[in-house]
């Protein structure tokens, strides 16, 4: 399996996020969707919280791994 690349993300202060860290670079974003997955609860536990997010040039998909705790990049659109 691939591994997606780590990521830094500021939260308000209601928890929402507000901006992405990747790369030495800084970009806010504007949550545009969000869901839950959870599966193969028998084998290894996949537990996410996908956001796709807008930033000024390009849309992402991140997620937060509940099982580990990160953030991670999973797809950039530009």
């Amino acid at each position: 399996m691939r591994e997606h690349p780590a990521i830094e993300v500021e939260l308000d202060g209601d928890g929402a996020l507000v901006a992405i860290r990747w790369g030495g670079r800084r970009e806010p974003v504007e949550v545009c969707n969000r869901w839950r997955v959870e599966e193969a609860w028998w084998g290894r536990p996949i537990a996410r919280d996908y956001f796709k997010v807008v930033g000024s040039r390009w849309l992402a998909l991140v997620y937060l791994d509940r099982v580990d705790g990160t953030w991670r990049l999973e797809r950039l659109y530009d």
